[in-house]
């Protein structure tokens, strides 16, 4: 072979290795596009690749910053909840008390306790605007507590004025009828304040002593009862 045939392959050789080398590039760009990956040492490659990471890296901090804020709105969520139960237990000591207060301005006036609690509410003259509702119920259906049942044994008190009614059968007893001194709530849920040594909310009693001038409720500043 002459010098210049051998100078002749080589650079056919060449051509032809140039040519490998584009297509090569060229099927890489393809392949990157089409399937979102780098393939091969194509010059648009290393772009698409730093191109992905910052993708890769944006997502990561999306996740991260929507799991910050779901702890957050459940914090505050229970914050509100948790609140709301307080506001709650303050008014329903606020009620109860209220009603403890008819019940002694009812017997005070007719001479006897009342028999149910909407009695008070239907006396003339009014001991009490109305029957509230139990906050943590939302209606008016408040369970009674009679005499005796908190250990209490009065007599009623002398009114020349009043007409001495016969008690209803059942006093004393669980009914819903019977010598009624108090109400509790029909809830039995555990609360978030300590009262008079209960921690459960139909362990929350409030009736009238007479032997307690003040009654067995504390006197709260709150609002006045909501309709």
């Amino acid at each position: 072979m002459t010098p210049a045939s051998w100078n002749a392959a080589r650079r056919r050789q060449r051509r032809l290795g140039e040519s490998a080398r584009e297509i090569a590039w060229a099927a890489g760009d393809r392949a990157a596009d089409g399937a979102g990956s780098a393939i091969g040492p194509g010059p648009g490659n290393a772009a698409r690749r730093t191109h992905a990471g910052d993708s890769g890296f944006t997502l990561v901090t999306l996740v991260v910053l929507m799991g910050v804020m779901a702890i957050f709105l459940t914090v505050a969520i229970e914050s509100v909840t948790f609140q709301q139960r307080r506001e709650k237990e303050e008014e329903l000591i606020f009620r109860g008390t209220q009603i403890v207060e008819g019940i002694r301005l009812y017997r005070a006036r007719a001479g006897r306790f009342p028999v149910t609690v909407d009695e008070l509410a239907k006396a003339k003259p009014r001991v009490l605007r109305k029957v509230w509702a139990d906050p943590m119920t939302g209606k008016p259906d408040w369970s009674p507590v009679f005499l005796g049942e908190e250990g209490t044994t009065v007599t009623p008190t002398p009114n020349p004025s009043a007409t001495p009614q016969p008690t209803p059968p059942g006093a004393g007893g669980g009914g819903s009828v019977g010598t009624v001194v108090g109400v509790k709530s029909r809830i039995c849920a555990d609360s978030i304040k300590v009262y008079n040594g209960h921690t459960r909310y139909c362990e929350w009693k409030f009736f009238y002593d007479p032997n307690k001038p003040m009654g067995n409720t504390p006197v709260i500043p709150v609002p006045t009862p909501k309709p």
